[in-house]
């Protein structure tokens, strides 16, 4: 259900570069912030704007009798609920366990496909893969297990060409967790020209826990993979793989498919986009800055995974970045969460044809923990973002921000 719950906050436009702060404007408001939820955790950890003009919002619903839920939300164009909905059990397996939502995509035929995480009482988690058609009811679901007996988590889920999916998780293996990539048909059947079962793992390190946090197609036909490869001394680097339409790894692609950026500590890059140019961008976070506490750390490549630019946001305490993407001036936007301006939603704006400079940055909350998981551009040039926003009465709820093509509040 809806929730306009007003938050008093202080909307703030500041530019950080490097570790230091440096204000160049403040807006001080009270901002009512369009929240969905029940009296436990919620979360939007996707948003995309529907064919009519309005928004789907995909999360999951916390409650003490089935656990987590799929979540889907649909809104009108100023954010009205136009229908929720909890999915309490869809597979028939287990009714009390926590079934997660990561991302969505809007279809050709006005449907929409979702991806995830799905607990099973013989296979543990799996990953989840969910057809909605356009009336939110479910066409079909499909679980996929990896080869080992642990768990298996989606990520991000991304159109082929062939009408099909790509997905991106981790899958548990002998050493650890591997990256994992999932091409399936229209139908979420395993597409066996991929790698030949439909499955691909890549294990960055071995012994090391490794994720691919988001996936997309190329130009190319390819696929571009990323998320972060930890060694055996636990730290982490961002990684970027490149891979074949057959799910090959591209050896044109840094020598052998994978680029890995970061220093002397842990780096996590969670979504890559596709240019203009026909390079990349990464975004992320990054504990090597300097300063002990984690960046936001955004690097530029090219199509053979050269790094062309990076470049560090953040305060004096820890700040993370969930989502890039590149906007219709070719700059770039970035969501995720700013500790250092009290745990609050942030929103930057990168300027086109630049090294990474800030052209604006805002951020949106209260007075508790607030997270921007998605960010996307919408028809009008602003934008749409999701996540949580956590309340003393309803514990974390979605949270639902639409901006102009400056940065402030529409809704």
């Amino acid at each position: 259900m809806l929730r306009p719950t007003l938050i008093s906050c202080i909307l703030t436009i500041l530019f950080f570069t490097g570790c230091e702060e440096s204000p160049t404007s403040v807006q001080t408001s009270a901002a009512v912030y369009t929240t969905f939820g029940e009296s436990f955790d919620d979360e939007g950890t996707a948003v995309t704007q529907t064919p009519d003009g309005g928004y789907l919002v995909v999360g999951s619903s916390y409650n003490a009798t089935t656990l987590s839920d799929m979540y889907v939300i649909k809104t009108n164009s100023v954010g009205g609920e136009v229908s929720d909905s909890i999915f309490t059990e869809i597979t028939g397996d287990v009714v009390t366990s926590f079934d997660l939502i990561s991302d969505v995509k809007v279809l050709a035929d006005g449907g929409y496909i979702l991806v995830g995480s799905k607990f099973s009482t013989a296979t543990n988690y799996d990953v989840w893969l969910v057809k909605l058609n356009a009336n939110l009811g479910v066409e079909f679901f499909k679980t996929f297990d990896g080869a080992a007996s642990g768990d298996d988590f989606g990520y991000s889920v991304s159109l082929c060409d062939d009408n099909g999916y790509v997905i991106s998780g981790k899958t548990f293996g002998s050493n650890g967790f591997d990256m994992w990539v999932i091409k399936t048909n229209a139908l979420g059947v395993l597409d066996t020209t991929f790698d030949t079962d439909g499955k691909f793992s890549y294990d960055g390190t071995s012994n090391g826990n490794d994720a691919a946090y988001s996936v997309s197609q190329t130009n190319d036909g390819g696929y571009i993979v990323t998320g972060e490869a930890r060694t055996t001394g636990n730290n982490a680097d961002m990684i970027v793989v490149k891979l074949t339409s057959l799910g090959a790894l591209n050896a044109a692609f840094d020598t052998d498919g994978a680029a890995t950026f970061g220093g002397t500590l842990d780096e996590s890059s969670k979504f890559v986009q596709e240019t203009s140019d026909g390079g990349f961008i990464l975004v992320g976070d990054s504990f090597s800055n300097g300063s002990g506490q984690s960046d936001i750390y955004i690097v530029k490549i090219s199509a053979v995974g050269a790094k062309i630019w990076d470049t560090y946001i953040g305060g004096t305490r820890n700040d993370f970045a969930n989502c890039v993407k590149q906007t219709t001036d070719g700059g770039f936007v970035i969501v995720g969460n700013s500790y250092s301006t009290s745990s609050d939603v942030l929103v930057v704006k990168i300027f086109p044809n630049s090294q990474g400079e800030v052209e604006w940055q805002s951020t949106f909350g209260g007075d508790f923990d607030d997270v921007g998981n998605y960010i996307s551009q919408t028809n009008d040039g602003g934008y749409i973002l999701t996540g949580s926003t956590y309340t003393e009465d309803k514990m974390n709820q979605v949270l639902l921000i639409k901006l102009d093509a400056s940065g402030s509040q529409e809704f």
